[in-house]
């Protein structure tokens, strides 16, 4: 009997975000009275700096700009106010907004652009995800980054596959630059898709991509949706080389060694793995990590939960490592850091100043004005080093960050590696799994994707397709 229902039952898909922009994926899949949206954050766009916004009411203005997908079962009603149908419809210029009755959604990892819209969500949604993202998305709550959430957190292992009823999910963890990453393998009725999240190869875990092209292989994926982070005109014919995960924090303590001035660090704190490492290599350079609130708040309360930490060496030496450096009322986030008994001992500008030999500087972007005082106080007879590993900015030219440091002589050192595949590897990844159609976003480039021969389509945003009309469509690679 069931088996006669699941061919009557139409499975879909809705494209709406990340079609030409990094990050802020957003697609509907759905089959029959069930559906799940992924992911849940935001790009940038019409966002940035001083121009944002809270979730509080700030979800209207995420949707009026197409920020956020228009399935208004996704969020909190209190939020939304006057914000409905009709004006979404005339924003996405569509007839009508999705409908599912039993919605769901899913967080592939806690970057911003894939989890940012979770303080949004109406109460009980159910948001499946990794137990190490979350655990993340807790930490990052602590710190006063985020607000909470009171959608209900489904926690996901490795592997697991969860009935929907009218389809399945297969949960395969992949490797990217935050722990708990997971892509996924839908089963319907009908039809196999495969979503990838963001990874790389140049990761600690890079076996975990060919499980994955394993996994795709053997249940026949028709589909295949994969990000493209990396594909430019100057990576199209000549493959990047990247540095290797476990070589980031080696370059840090290298800058240590080099120097008996202060040393500057600027990492991504949700990339917990990274931080681990570094607070091990800052041992081993006879140094202490000085740490501020919001950031010793992060690592404690992420790596008391991690699983992926389990045994790590930096759970043995932190307490010893780590220095609290009060954070100035000028550099607070917009919410409150979570009161957590921190086991690390206070330290002060003046401190640091008095024996710049002896310390590292986790110094966030938002800090980098302490970079004044820790300059201007104390010996300057060796010169402070700036280590730049994919904390903000994400990019080595920003204009303020350089003026900053050039105006008090600290070298600088790009030590970036970050979180996804150079081009060939895509496509190497497309042409094993051998799907009926590849849908390449997550990018500004996606057209300048070279399938190997597969066959490629580009959504426009908006566009939404029976499966069984993409899947067939014969589309020129």
């Amino acid at each position: 009997m069931r088996m006669n229902q699941s061919h009557q039952l139409e499975e879909r898909i809705t494209f709406y975000g990340g079609l030409t922009t990094i990050g802020g994926v957003h697609i509907l899949y759905s089959c029959g009275d069930t559906g799940i949206v992924f992911d849940l954050g935001m790009a940038r766009g019409f966002f940035k700096n001083e121009v944002s916004v809270c979730s509080d009411f700030g979800i209207r203005s995420f949707l009026l700009t197409r920020m956020a997908p228009p399935v208004l079962g996704l969020y909190d009603p209190a939020l939304l106010g006057d914000v409905g149908e009709a004006e979404l419809t005339q924003v996405w210029d569509i007839d009508r907004l999705p409908h599912v009755n039993n919605l769901h959604g899913f967080v592939s990892h806690i970057h911003q652009d894939h989890m940012a819209l979770l303080p949004s969500l109406r109460a009980g949604l159910p948001v499946w995800m990794h137990r190490d993202a979350y655990a993340v998305y807790e930490a990052v709550v602590a710190a006063g980054e985020y607000e909470g959430t009171q959608a209900d957190i489904r926690l996901i292992e490795d592997g697991q596959v969860v009935d929907f009823g009218t389809f399945r999910i297969e949960f395969i963890e992949v490797d990217h630059d935050s722990p708990g990453v997971t892509g996924f393998i839908i089963h319907g009725p009908q039809h196999r898709i495969a979503f990838t999240a963001d990874w790389r190869r140049h990761g600690r875990n890079s076996y975990r991509m060919d499980r994955f092209i394993e996994r795709c292989q053997s249940v026949g994926v028709e589909l295949l949706i994969t990000e493209g982070t990396r594909m430019r005109p100057d990576t199209l014919f000549r493959k990047p080389k990247d540095r290797l995960e476990v070589e980031v924090a080696v370059e840090c303590r290298r800058a240590m060694e080099d120097t008996e001035g202060l040393v500057y660090v600027n990492i991504l704190a949700r990339n917990v793995e990274r931080v681990a490492d570094l607070i091990v290599r800052t041992q081993e350079a006879g140094r202490q990590l000085v740490m501020d609130e919001s950031t010793a708040v992060l690592w404690r309360e992420a790596s008391s939960r991690l699983t992926v930490l389990a045994g790590h060496q930096a759970l043995d030496v932190d307490q010893d490592v780590i220095r609290l450096l009060s954070t100035p009322q000028w550099a607070k986030g917009p919410h409150p850091i979570k009161e957590v008994d921190l086991p690390y001992e206070s330290i002060t500008l003046n401190e640091i100043t008095a024996n710049k030999s002896a310390y590292a500087v986790y110094l966030t972007y938002p800090h980098t004005p302490l970079i004044a005082e820790l300059e201007t106080f104390g010996s300057r007879t060796a010169a402070s080093i700036y280590v730049h590993a994919d904390g903000n900015p994400l990019t080595p030219s920003d204009e303020t960050l350089l003026k900053w440091l050039t105006e008090f002589g600290v070298q600088y050192r790009y030590c970036a590696t970050g979180g996804h595949a150079a081009p060939q590897e895509i496509t190497e990844l497309t042409t094993r799994i051998s799907p009926k159609v590849v849908v390449p976003l997550h990018s500004l480039h996606p057209s300048m994707f070279n399938s190997g021969g597969i066959s490629k389509y580009c959504p426009a945003p908006g566009e939404s397709f029976e499966l069984s009309e993409l899947v067939g469509k014969q589309i020129r690679s």
